[in-house]
């Protein structure tokens, strides 16, 4: 019976999505017709009816959904919608203080909140909106750039005429421009609930939420802002500014990294057996969770800290039909709870948080975490080991083009080298020649349970040929598990990670035998190369 509840559900769903209204109904229906209490079946009925305007007929589906599924956000933003659609106000007022314990997304909540109190506001007053000539005359001071008058003006429309979206969708937007970002925050959040189908308020609200900082909000709204008007520029222009601060692109020269993806499927697959349960931390994409569910794993827990990537990874592990394996929790790893987020402490924990200079990203301190709260006594950490290897570097055509400049068209440019930075991560496209033999700068055990502390050293690097020594390059080893590791020395693979060259302040001319000491310094999240300078 469970099965065949399940592929009517899911014929449902897909009949849903398709618009073939009637089809999906039957399916929905034919699954109550054998268990009038299920959840799903119930609330995706109710969406379809509310859908051809009969919400009153919705009303007690979405009520069964949630008193069956009471954990399930989407069962309460649904209800308390349909309550507000059918004046039922002081109910949706009821429901939604009862959701404050139940769900997450604390700005549907706010905005559901928001709508609700401006309903009881209006209940009180009369309707008559301002006049022509003052909504004129606040377009007038907005454009010509008279914001003091402009909000004057429109905080006195929206306390006499609070229902006036127009005047709150204004205001707003104009204390985007004044940089008065929390107060923004309110007005729009108003504007939107009185009118969640404006474009323009959305986006206006989505750009207040990036000012914020409040990233994955602000792409809920943004991306709502561009259905409902795909060409809204500014939507567009700050959608792809957020995006780009969630998803750096170095995430998808990081999935086509054929070689560190070949690396890590192999350890998965020697460490991950039948039964096993299994945490990835920094799921990304959820590749490295696929490639444990795909090893055998009996329950692979994604765990990711951006709701924008999570929400993105969860659709991904069910369009290749592993969501009964994979579950994805939007945490950061510090905060996951044994028992509740994780059935029990995991046999293999895998992670894939390291940056090019191996640390960087958290990784000592998150992998702390993991090893003294996650991890079974006796469990697997993939990677389990890593070194921050470094060398001197000769000078190049395309290092000096990267990290320097000289003359250009003639013209002596080189004192811009004064105000350079000193470290560089560029994309090498030809081999750099080393001037000495690799050597070990730090070297990091993930299986250690001792508190992350800073280091110091002085290292002495040998020239072993003669060259222009410009400074070193630097590069990490991952042991991944076992027999298996992985290193992106120089020239010897594409790697999606680069090797960062850190200048020394002048070039050095060495010969074979020649000792160059550099200062290294690693704290709890970055490493630094520097030249000892000998000042006697």
């Amino acid at each position: 019976m469970e099965l065949y509840i399940e592929q009517t559900l899911q014929q449902g769903i897909a009949a849903h999505k398709e618009g073939k209204i009637h089809d999906a109904e039957r399916f929905y229906r034919a699954i109550l017709e054998c268990q009038p209490t299920h959840a799903d079946a119930n609330h995706n009925l109710g969406l379809l009816t509310s859908s051809v305007n009969k919400v009153d007929v919705a009303l007690p589906m979405f009520k069964i959904a949630l008193e069956a599924d009471p954990k399930n956000e989407r069962f309460w933003f649904s209800y308390i919608d349909a309550l507000i659609k059918e004046k039922q106000f002081d109910n949706a007022s009821h429901v939604l203080e009862r959701a404050k314990s139940q769900v997450l997304n604390r700005e549907k909540l706010g905005v559901l909140e928001l709508q609700l109190d401006s309903i009881t506001m209006a209940r009180g007053i009369n309707f008559e909106a301002p006049s022509q000539q003052n909504i004129n005359r606040l377009l007038e001071y907005y454009k010509n750039g008279r914001y003091g008058d402009a909000k004057h003006l429109a905080v006195s429309i929206t306390e006499q005429f609070p229902q006036h979206q127009f005047s709150w969708k204004v205001l707003g937007a104009l204390l985007i421009q004044t940089g008065e970002i929390s107060d923004a925050l309110k007005a729009n959040q108003i504007a939107v609930a009185l009118d969640p189908q404006d474009a323009e308020a959305r986006s206006n609200l989505g750009v207040t939420l990036k000012e914020l900082g409040r990233v994955d909000d602000s792409v809920e709204h943004l991306k709502q802002a561009i259905e409902l008007n795909p060409v809204n520029l500014k939507a567009r222009i700050s959608l792809d500014t957020v995006t780009s601060s969630i998803v750096p692109s170095w995430h998808f020269s990081m999935m086509h990294d054929e070689v560190r993806n070949n690396a890590y499927f192999d350890a998965i697959k020697l460490a991950v057996g039948d039964g096993e349960c299994v945490l990835d931390i920094g799921a990304g994409s959820g590749l490295l969770s696929l490639m444990a569910a795909a090893s055998g794993a009996k329950k692979v827990i994604a765990c990711e800290t951006s709701r924008t990537i999570a929400q993105t990874t969860k659709a991904i592990i069910e369009s290749n039909g592993y969501e009964k394996a994979i579950s994805v929790v939007n945490k950061h790893s510090t905060d996951l709870i044994v028992g509740k987020d994780l059935p029990q402490r995991a046999d293999v924990i895998i992670s894939e948080i390291l940056s090019s200079e191996f640390v960087g990203e958290g990784v000592r301190t998150t992998i702390l975490d993991a090893n003294k709260r996650l991890l079974k006594k006796g469990g697997t950490m993939i990677p389990q080991s890593g070194t921050i290897r470094i060398a001197l570097i000769d000078n190049s055509q395309e290092i000096f083009e990267k990290t320097s400049v000289a003359d250009v068209h003639g013209f002596d440019l080189s004192k811009f080298n004064s105000i350079s930075q000193s470290k560089f991560t560029p994309y090498l496209a030809d081999k750099p020649v080393l001037l000495s033999n690799s050597e070990d700068a730090f070297k990091i055990n993930l299986y250690d349970s001792s508190e992350v502390v800073g280091e110091e050293k002085v290292i002495k690097l040998k020239a072993n040929k003669g060259g222009l020594c410009v400074g070193l390059i630097q590069w990490i080893w991952v042991h991944l598990y076992k027999q298996i590791e992985y290193e992106n020395k120089p020239g010897e693979n594409n790697s999606h990670w680069r090797t960062p060259v850190y200048l020394f302040d002048e070039p050095v001319a060495v010969q074979a035998g020649d000792v160059i000491e550099v200062k290294a310094i690693l704290t709890n999240d970055y490493v630094w190369f520097c030249q000892v300078i000998d000042t006697k």
